[in-house]
């Protein structure tokens, strides 16, 4: 079987192949360091801030987002996992090409260039003020627009759209009305789509092409290996090396904690990962590349509670490379989608040297930062319910802000009636996330409820029981006895707003 031992890219149009320790920067720090490219800016060096926001077209992403340049944050990615990839930055906007390979110098003065109608609204609404943060929310809008152009029908940017699509990006001069107004204002007739200019039939072909040969490189200080297929990827899983998908947790620890990321494996070359498919009326199978954006996509329509519940949890950057296996695999407590996944009667499958094999997620988190993963195993998939619409399901996150925080708890809900007129509960269940060192199923609270008319006097011992269950500790998101709080209001509130 073929190897390389070079990554491959394109870079604003223009081809790179990067063989040594270079493919073990942050992408951020590449583009800066290496190429001069510095309208991509450094800030937060968390993913939280969007000012090193650029596009990125990968072929082989899932879903309606397939062959759409998707906005990603650059500073928590390493070079490595844009293998594969189309990228473009912000000096590449104002013309189709602005950039040498030869000199990364601008072949075009500024007056020779034309803007894009992004950057006309930016500049026409008054968008900008130090300017530092610009370049993130230029970008950021450009994903917005070219989604428009490739996937929709409508050319007309609401309020919410726009705000949705700058919830990663921060700006603390300007305020964010001017630049709310400039997104609402852009020009679709005089918008051009990303993909059109630097992804062309070649580009494409040359892509798939490479991500079908499997890649291994070895410099002093970085490996990077990706097989091209599980059984491959199994072999080469060991104790000294990390498993990486999308690097949101991974590539902040190695900018704030200073833990080399030198020894990584990627599965990013194993096409059947990115699959999401029914696999049944009612199960939904869900590939261990398949990432947060994607799968919000697919489920709008067949599960529209988890759906907007994602809308409250990370940017659009980070949803358009994090993945929901990743989200299981980190085993936080305060993890957004494990209380839900305890609900749907979730399996995680799992494939090691001997084979595969599925374990309930409520036996995969065995306790703080543990899981049911043996050496050389690797999660593959989730598989769980699609629940019916006469399921009543309801999903609550309560942290210090809205958007772009840790939670400090989370809380699910399913239940099922025994009949039309909701007399009885037939099945309920509910989970809880930020209580305990795991997240938690609520088998008492349920089994209080379970064949039962929701009474007040039945509210209120099942609320008895969910004490008894939870043990929160306090810490800076909250206390212990403020934990408990939230949780009983919110068992509350999924009673009055959803059942009685």
């Amino acid at each position: 079987m073929k190897t390389r031992d070079f990554i491959l890219f394109y870079l604003n149009g223009e081809r790179h192949q990067v063989y040594s320790s270079d493919a073990g920067l942050m992408l951020s720090e590449y583009l800066r360091k290496r190429k001069n490219l510095v309208g991509t800016k450094i800030v937060c060096a968390e993913g939280d801030c969007g000012s090193c926001t650029l596009l990125r077209l990968f072929p082989l992403q899932a879903g309606k987002q397939k062959n759409i340049f998707l906005p990603i944050n650059s500073c928590i990615t390493t070079l490595a996992q844009m293998d594969g990839s189309s990228l473009v930055t912000v000096e590449a906007l104002a013309t189709a090409k602005t950039i040498s390979a030869n000199t990364n110098k601008f072949l075009d003065s500024a007056k020779n260039s034309e803007l894009t109608s992004v950057q006309k609204a930016m500049m026409n609404c008054h968008g900008s003020q130090c300017g530092f943060c610009t370049p993130g929310f230029v970008m950021a809008l450009t994903g917005l627009v070219e989604k428009k152009l490739c996937s929709t029908k409508s050319k007309i940017i609401t309020d919410q759209e726009a705000k949705n699509a700058l919830t990663g990006n921060l700006c603390r001069c300007t305020g964010y009305q001017p630049i709310i107004d400039a997104a609402k204002s852009i020009d679709f007739t005089d918008s051009k789509t990303i993909k059109n200019r630097f992804y062309s039939a070649k580009i494409k072909n040359e892509l798939l092409k490479i991500l079908k040969i499997e890649l291994k490189i070895e410099v002093p200080d970085f490996s990077f290996t990706a097989p091209v297929s599980i059984k491959k990827a199994v072999v080469n899983l060991n104790k000294n090396t990390r498993l990486v998908a999308a690097a949101t947790d991974l590539g902040v620890v190695h900018n704030k904690r200073k833990i080399q990321l030198n020894k990584l494996l990627s599965l990013h070359l194993i096409p059947h990962l990115y699959k999401i498919k029914k696999i049944s009326k009612n199960r939904l199978y869900v590939g261990a590349r398949v990432t947060l954006s994607d799968l919000r996509e697919q489920t709008k329509t067949s599960i529209p509670e988890f759906a907007t519940f994602l809308d409250l949890f990370a940017s659009p950057q980070i949803k358009n490379v994090a993945t929901l296996v990743g989200n299981i695999a980190t085993a936080s407590p305060i993890a957004d989608t494990p209380p839900f996944l305890l609900l749907m009667n979730t399996n995680v499958e799992i494939t090691g040297p001997k084979g595969k094999r599925s374990v309930p997620l409520e036996d995969f988190f065995i306790a703080y930062r543990k899981i049911n993963l043996k050496e050389h195993e690797i999660i593959t998939a989730l598989i769980f319910d699609i629940p019916k619409k006469s399921e009543v399901i309801a999903l609550y996150k309560v942290s210090q802000r809205k958007d772009m925080d840790i939670s400090a708890v989370n809380f699910a809900a399913r239940l099922t009636w025994s009949d039309s007129n909701k007399n009885k509960i037939k099945q309920i269940k509910f989970a809880v996330g930020g209580v305990a060192a795991t997240t938690l199923r609520l088998h008492k609270t349920e089994k209080v409820l379970l064949a039962a008319k929701p009474t007040a006097e039945k509210l209120a011992e099942a609320v008895l029981n969910l004490h008894s269950e939870i043990s929160p500790l306090s810490d800076l998101r909250g206390s212990d006895a403020f934990r408990h709080v939230i949780a009983e209001n919110l068992f509350h509130k999924f009673f009055r707003e959803k059942v009685l």
